[in-house]
């Protein structure tokens, strides 16, 4: 009896590690849903990157992500809509916070990558649009590529 036990949980086991196929493994540097790269500027010399110290970023209703100093930020856009908005906040050394909001408007598609993988989204058209208000420390936004496929490159440049 014991020796049918043993029988048992091996075939089982070698069942279970077999039945995992090579492509049943989604690999690390498989293709994923891009994130929105955006690169701070200085709106008086706009070739020239420029810091922006204690930056806030805030998707209403969402999570909130800190930046103590950056020039380069990664933000994800939503996958199940064609647009995302976000509050920048710039807490300067006042007390006050200086509230931009920005709105993305985009066209999805899904792509398909592998069968573990399974689909990312890939975004088209991509636009940026600052909302003015009386105080803003954003001075401009200017999309560099309108289709967000990679996080290779710059997609949307902000002058501050």
């Amino acid at each position: 009896m014991k020796a049918f036990k043993y029988l048992f949980i091996t075939a089982l086991t070698l069942l279970l590690f077999s039945a995992c196929e090579r492509d049943d493994i989604c690999p690390e540097d498989a293709p994923k849903t891009p994130q929105l790269v955006i690169q701070f500027f200085d709106v008086s010399n706009p070739e020239i990157l420029k810091n922006v110290p204690k930056l806030k970023i805030v998707a209403p209703g969402n999570d909130t992500l800190d930046f103590d100093t950056t020039s380069e930020i990664k933000l994800p856009l939503k996958t199940s809509e064609n647009m995302t908005e976000y509050d920048f906040i710039q807490k300067s050394l006042s007390n006050s916070p200086n509230v931009d909001r920005l709105i993305f408007d985009y066209a999805r598609t899904n792509e398909f990558v592998s069968r573990a993988c399974g689909f990312r989204v890939v975004y088209l058209d991509f636009q940026g649009t600052l909302i003015n208000d009386s105080n803003e420390w954003i001075k401009g936004v200017l999309v560099e590529e309108s289709n967000i496929n990679n996080e290779n490159e710059t997609h949307l440049n902000i002058y501050h």
